[in-house]
């Protein structure tokens, strides 16, 4: 959990330092003589913009989905124009193989290292989600068959009364308590920003099978561990 918690961080400012560089190559090729071609140009000054707004907003924290497609968008976008500018052309504009020399090189660099590193990213987190779904990381009740649809209802409802996003894992854990005055068994509930954030851990005194929606609306939203 610790080296995918810096991972995906890692990956987030890989993300939006490529599509930055993307930005900025778009910016310099609109500067140096771009600016005049028709739609093409502008279209150069508008890709170039959408990189730097979308690399500001990835750096900012971790985003919904919507913002990584939007991110993946502007570089297929990107290549996409690349490799019509040498083909059919774009609006009458065409180039030829890598030039201008070294900025189309660049930007290809730029625009497929920003595509591969937010499939690594949506790859980590999947993974993340997956390991939180592990049967492994929660202790049923004895007695009690696996996998607890219960502990999977607590979990779902954590994530509505916080307001989580996908890229935060919960995990929610039953264990065995021998401290005299409490009860056997108690519930702890654990949120792990992916992206390396401050975790919070709860701690109800009672089984999983006895805790309410008003028991986790009351202790979550009442104070942090």
């Amino acid at each position: 959990m610790n080296g995918r918690r810096l991972l995906v961080p890692a990956l987030r400012w890989a993300t939006a330092a490529t599509l930055a560089a993307g930005g900025y190559v778009h910016a310099l090729l609109y500067v140096d003589g771009y600016r005049f071609v028709h739609v093409v140009g502008p279209l150069f000054l508008l890709q170039a913009s959408a990189a730097f707004a979308l690399a500001v907003l990835l750096a900012a924290g971790t985003p919904p989905l919507p913002l990584r497609a939007a991110a993946a968008g502007v570089a297929l976008g990107a290549l996409g124009g690349f490799a019509a500018s040498r083909t059919v052309g774009v609006f009458g504009f065409t180039e030829h193989g890598l030039q201008p020399a070294p900025q189309a090189a660049l930007s290809l660099l730029a625009e497929t290292g920003t595509l591969l590193f937010l499939a690594a990213w949506q790859l980590a987190l999947a993974a993340g989600r997956r390991q939180e779904a592990l049967p492994g990381r929660l202790e049923p009740r004895p007695g009690s068959a696996w996998p607890s649809p219960r502990l999977r209802e607590l979990r779902d409802t954590v994530r509505v009364l916080l307001g989580l996003d996908d890229d935060t894992a919960v995990v929610i854990r039953q264990l065995r308590c021998d401290a005299r005055g409490r009860p056997p068994l108690e519930t702890v509930v654990e949120v792990l920003p992916m992206d390396g954030g401050e975790a919070h851990r709860w701690t109800l005194h009672r089984p999983a099978d006895q805790i309410t929606e008003h028991d986790l609306r009351t202790t979550l939203l009442r104070r942090r561990q």
